[in-house]
């Protein structure tokens, strides 16, 4: 049973912990890719913390979660709640970003590097 319990917190231990800023962009289908900018904080399994563009304009966060390497958040802008689906590879956050708006759904691709 010891050795089950040292395994399983070995494995806790290795999961990522997606705490930091993260810089990149978002790209919409069909348009130019534009700045975005994560400021996340990991506790345990909740993730929370802020999305936008840039510092000028931050979103918080919520319903943030992170299972294995998959990040997922909501996040409430005037245009209406943007989901994002984030898989971890690393330094790297990539995904997916999806929204209802005018009853049609829009979706972008988020590609974003932890800051140094």
């Amino acid at each position: 049973m010891t050795y089950l319990l040292l395994i399983a917190l070995a494995a806790a231990s290795l999961a990522a912990d997606v705490t930091g800023n993260w810089k990149g962009t978002m790209t919409p289908d069909g348009r130019d890719a534009g700045p975005a900018l994560l400021v996340l904080k990991q506790d345990g399994e909740a993730v929370t913390g802020t999305a936008g563009p840039d510092e000028g304009e931050r979103h918080p966060i919520r319903s943030g979660k992170v299972q294995d390497d998959t990040v997922t958040f909501e996040v409430e802008t005037p245009g209406g709640v943007m989901k994002f689906a984030l898989k971890q590879n690393g330094e790297d956050l990539t995904g997916e970003v999806t929204r209802e708006r005018d009853g049609q759904k829009q979706t972008a691709k988020l590609a974003v590097k932890r800051a140094k």
